[in-house]
């Protein structure tokens, strides 16, 4: 049956808006080019600095704090941003969320590459290695319109490393070497890296082994399912030419095939263990130039994520029990340009994705599928109107047809607007805030749910919008960084399920809300830094609930204190943070079966020495993860009811590395 809403009138309104924005902008430029000296001179672009405002700065992981803090999982990749939490348990669990805010309300990307969160709600979809990353930047609540569709709660965007991320200073050709022994797991990791750059080429390849068993947490328990064996390759090969044309192909394999519980996200909810054989594989190739003019700045890319879980009926399950293949292969890319104009510059472009999803149901005797096809036009303007002043405007038209596993197909259409700014009260404060209204579509469904049963779509089905707002104060001065800011996200006819007639429906009201507080000192030889974050998520008219699966979780307060020293006489430096997650009770908890959360503690420290006269080119660490053994369960992780038991995280470890860069 196919039912088409009726959306032509608001997407020929969504298609004419942002083709106003579009070519409003190119008239500027345009007049510009008019009133300049002759057709013979070229202005060069109009570089503002300060013209690219946020509602505040993103949360960023940059390459420097990655170095230095060596992660090996996501919870450690974020452990010093209280506003981003990671659920517990083994590397096939994890899951992410902004705010409280689920990733299925997020759009997260890596090297460009959408990365969907739709499989199974006891498996984690965002499957990388923290090793290769070279940045991360989180864009909580109010994005541009260029940071791509369904930013309901925020945007997420990965870069891996490049090789000349990699080279030693002066070498256009290198290699770099990598194990680790975990002490608590017995895992043991290599990481084995070569690249070039020479005559416009660049080349790397990387490859990472580990393998490691079930570790132990702090209460002395062995967590059964939560062991490693992990694969990872990364390539990439790159040519810039004369002109400063530069095209780059990226290609990335990860497999992790071991055994795993059957809901690998929960403790032991029955004693079955089952094949857990988890593979992402994604290809990009992008365009970009390194010599732009006002009229061509231009970003080119497209890309191909293909997301597979295997879970075999090994145990001989008659009915269904977790036991399915399932795959999402999506196809996508952007095209885009930034134009330089008067008071800063306008990105235009247009992008678009295919998902196409498939289920194989051991016990039925059909497969099942779903298709969704997004396509948009944007446009962000970043722009000084005034001294002291920067703006950020911007907007999406965005299209939608989802071809629903019941063979309805459903047809919407939106618009997408922001707005933020930021003013210099004095050289070193500043006030910043943010608001956005944000047109989600419908979000793709939880594959593995039809693994067990049929199900249909209500033919009212309504898109997810959200409004997102955030605003706050920053100080700025002699190394001294000060911040606080309130956020607010709300969100109208979230995706949900109906599992009494086994409907798909429009839900509840989806909220977080909230505030952080942070202060940093970064010095010539080390820095500090503490922060905290209060955050309130309510579905409906209770708070979000660990079952509300793709949705949001009760987060609560968490505090997180780091710091870090360079002894240079003795090419030593030392490192240390501190994860304070606060008690959480409340009477919806128990009035739905769960129990409070308990607070936490959790200390880790490093030691590193890179020997700059004894061996260059050598770098030994050492680290204490969970120096007391705390025995817990990390925050956005399923909590205890009657029938769950939680899975606590990895008691004390000790890791020691080594590395060699020649």
């Amino acid at each position: 049956m196919k039912n088409r809403m009726r959306t032509k009138g608001r997407l020929n309104a969504a298609l004419a808006a942002t083709t106003a924005l579009v070519t409003g902008g190119l008239s500027v430029v345009a007049v510009a080019q008019e009133q300049s000296p002759g057709p013979d001179i070229i202005m060069p672009p109009v570089m503002v600095e300060g013209a690219t405002p946020t509602p505040a700065p993103p949360i960023t992981v940059g390459r420097e704090e990655i170095e230095r803090e060596q992660p090996q999982t996501l919870r450690d990749l974020f452990s010093d941003e209280p506003a981003v939490a990671i659920s517990g348990g083994s590397v096939a669990a994890q899951k992410l969320f902004v705010h409280g805010i689920a990733q299925s309300k997020l759009n997260v990307t890596l090297d460009g590459a959408r990365q969907q969160n739709n499989v199974w709600h006891h498996n984690g979809n965002l499957f990388l290695d923290p090793s290769l990353l070279k940045s991360v930047d989180v864009d909580p609540g109010v994005a541009p319109a260029d940071a791509g569709f369904g930013t309901l709660g925020g945007a997420v965007a990965f870069e891996t490393k490049d090789a000349g991320d990699l080279l030693l200073p002066g070498k256009s050709i290198g290699g770099q070497v990598t194990t680790s022994y975990d002490t608590n797991s017995d895992a043991v990791r290599g990481t084995a890296a070569g690249f070039g750059a020479a005559q416009g080429f660049d080349v790397l390849g990387i490859i990472t082994r580990e393998k490691g068993d079930d570790y132990k947490t702090g209460a002395g328990r062995t967590e059964a399912g939560t062991g490693t064996d992990l694969v990872n390759v990364l390539g990439k090969l790159g040519y810039t030419t004369s002109e400063g044309h530069s095209f780059k192909i990226t290609g990335e394999h990860l497999n992790d095939d071991t055994i795993r519980r059957l809901r690998p996200n929960m403790g032991p909810v029955t004693t079955d263990l089952n094949r857990n054989d988890l593979t992402r594989t994604t290809l990009t190739a992008t365009y970009t130039t390194d010599q732009p003019t006002e009229l061509f700045d231009p970003e080119v890319s497209f890309y191909y994520n293909r997301y597979d879980l295997r879970r075999p009926n090994e145990r001989g399950y008659v009915r269904p029990s977790g036991d399915f293949n399932s795959e999402v292969a999506t196809i996508g890319g952007t095209v885009q340009n930034t134009f330089a104009i008067p008071l800063g510059s306008l990105t235009a472009g247009a992008d678009f994705a295919r998902d196409e999803i498939t289920v194989e149901r051991f016990h039925f005797p059909t497969d099942v599928s779903e298709e969704i096809t997004q396509g948009g036009l944007f446009a962000q303007a970043r722009i000084v109107p005034v001294e002291d002043l920067a703006l950020s405007m911007g907007l999406r038209a965005d299209i939608q047809t989802y071809d629903a596993v019941d063979g309805q197909t459903f047809e919407n259409a939106g618009l997408s607007p922001n707005i933020s700014a930021e003013y210099s009260v004095t050289d070193w404060l500043s006030v910043f805030g943010g608001y956005s209204t944000v047109w989600g579509g419908l979000e793709p469904s939880e594959t593995a749910l039809f693994h067990a049963q049929d199900y249909t779509y209500a033919n009212t089905l309504k898109p997810t919008t959200s409004r997102n707002m955030r605003f706050g104060v920053g100080v700025d001065h002699q190394g001294m960084a000060f911040q606080a800011a309130y956020f607010k996200t709300h969100m109208s006819d979230v995706m949900d399920w109906n599992y009494t007639t086994a409907t798909r429906i429009n839900g509840q009201d989806l909220e977080s809300r909230g505030f952080e507080l942070s202060a940093a000192y970064t010095g010539a030889v080390g820095g500090i830094s503490a922060k905290y974050t209060h955050t309130d998520v309510t579905y409906g008219d209770r708070i979000a609930l660990p079952g509300d699966y793709n949705m949001g979780t009760a987060v609560g307060d968490i505090l997180a204190v780091s710091g870090h020293y360079t002894v240079e006489p003795l090419d030593v430096q030392i490192g240390a943070s501190v994860q304070h997650a606060f008690g959480f009770d409340h009477a919806d908890l128990a009035a739905n079966g769960y129990q409070d959360l308990d607070n936490y503690t959790v200390v880790d420290l490093f030691t590193e020495w890179a020997p700059e006269q004894l061996a260059p080119h050598l770098t030994l660490r050492a680290e204490v993860n969970n120096l007391f053994d705390t025995a817990y369960v990390s925050r956005a992780s399923y909590s205890q009811t009657a029938r769950v038991t939680p899975v606590q995280e990895p008691g004390r470890s000790f890791l020691l590395s080594s590395t060699i860069r020649f």
